[in-house]
């Protein structure tokens, strides 16, 4: 049991001190880069330095054109949420006044540099016009007290810094599960209606932006209503959480799939166009298909479900997010119409 609790300890005093490190180096790019000193910042790259590799990614193909403009783009791309939510602006703003202090550290561990070298430059001057042994011991005894001075200084602020550093490791950590929080669906797990808006503005600026493809997909889970209605809505609810979980399995990399409302999902996949996503939507619809519904009470089998989808792909410049869902949204009112548990693509033509 001893040997548990201290290798525990000496677990926590290691991640403690990974933090930390990590912290220094977000501060540090953040000084390095000229960046404003902001919550934002310092968690864009906290992030960067603890190895997320989607984001290092998008960081890096910028190479040495990192600015301000970059930094926002990225944080909006990767870690924007609902920074209005009281909990995140909660720690939000203390997370600002710690990097606050720390910026007031800095400005300390300069000053007293600066005082030293005055120090030192003065005792030069002394030693240069020192007619006596006496008065280069005097010169060497105020050097002394100067140096003693500055190393005491130097350990108070390197404590400081570090429980200052801790403290916004903490902090970015409280943040990153308020916003996880904040922006996922409690039942399923999936990202919820607010991340799936905020996700699809910005992947349609994105492939506007880079002329790329884009693809939505609007789910609905086939006569779940009266699924429901029979069996309870503890049933209902596993039957909520097994689609997620099929959903959430069967997509990868920048995809993000989401609950829309209720037993409404919607999928989100970049860099892929109208066919591919009729192929994923299948995929989706099969795995799903697959699946049987057991009453974890009585082990009762309660049959298969099953899942129509809607597909439309982003048509560029002067597409919307509520036009793309509108299209999304009727494909998957064709695919019910034409007998459920199937994929239908949204038809311009049929307008």
């Amino acid at each position: 049991m001893a040997q548990e609790f201290v290798k525990s300890r000496e677990n926590d005093n290691a991640s403690a001190a990974k933090a930390q490190e990590i912290a220094v180096k977000a501060l540090e790019r953040i000084e390095e880069l000229d960046l404003s000193p902001t919550p934002e910042n310092f968690e864009l790259w906290y992030k960067y330095f603890d190895g997320d590799a989607e984001l290092v990614g998008a960081i890096d193909k910028f190479g040495d054109k990192v600015n301000e403009a970059v930094c926002d783009k990225v944080y909006r791309r990767f870690l924007q949420s609902s920074s209005h939510e009281d909990a995140i602006r909660k720690v939000s703003d203390e997370l600002q006044q710690a990097l606050a202090e720390i910026a007031g550290l800095f400005k300390s561990v300069k000053s007293a540099t600066n005082e030293y070298g005055d120090t030192l430059d003065g005792a030069s001057v002394k030693i240069q016009n020192a007619n006596s042994l006496d008065d280069l011991s005097e010169v060497v005894s105020e050097m002394v007290q100067s140096t003693k001075k500055v190393v005491e200084y130097n350990k108070s602020l390197e404590s400081q810094l570090s429980n200052s550093t801790q403290q916004m490791a903490e902090l970015r950590q409280n943040l990153d599960t308020v916003r996880k929080e904040a922006m996922t669906d409690s039942l399923t797990g999936l990202s919820n209606r607010k991340a799936f808006d905020n996700y699809l503005e910005l992947a349609m600026a994105e492939a506007a932006e880079q002329k790329s493809t884009l693809v939505l997909l609007m789910m609905d889970i086939d006569h779940f209503k009266k699924f429901n209605d029979t069996y309870g809505h503890l049933i209902g609810d596993q039957v909520l959480r097994l689609v997620a979980r099929s959903l959430k399995d069967g997509i990868k990399g920048r995809d993000l799939a989401a609950r829309y409302g209720g037993e409404e999902f919607a999928i989100i996949l970049p860099d892929t166009n109208v066919q591919g996503g009729v192929s994923v939507g299948n995929a989706l619809r099969r795995v799903v298909e697959r699946k049987e519904v057991i009453n974890r009470t009585t082990n009762e089998n309660l049959g298969q479900i099953t899942l129509s989808v809607g597909v439309t792909e982003f048509f560029g410049q002067g597409d919307t997010p509520e036009k793309m869902i509108a299209r999304a949204d009727e494909a998957l009112y064709d695919a019910k119409q034409a007998g459920r548990n199937r994929v239908k693509a949204y038809d311009p033509a049929a307008v």
